[in-house]
């Protein structure tokens, strides 16, 4: 876990998130309700700061 006081640069997560890029290194992710969510009556409707909050993946079950 990287030190408070010394974050790493653009996104603070990205040290320890399994979706890091490069763009997560160069830039901050600016924080936002991702807009599948923004009229939801939901906890999903939360704001997020992350690049790929948009994105959705399956998950297929084996």
């Amino acid at each position: 876990m990287p030190s408070p006081a010394n974050p790493p640069s653009g996104c603070r997560f990205r040290t320890r998130c399994w979706k890091a890029e490069q763009r997560c290194a160069d830039e901050v992710p600016l924080l936002a309700v991702p807009s599948l969510y923004e009229k939801a009556d939901s906890g999903a409707a939360h704001p997020s700061a992350c690049h790929f909050a948009e994105e959705r993946s399956a998950v297929v079950a084996a």
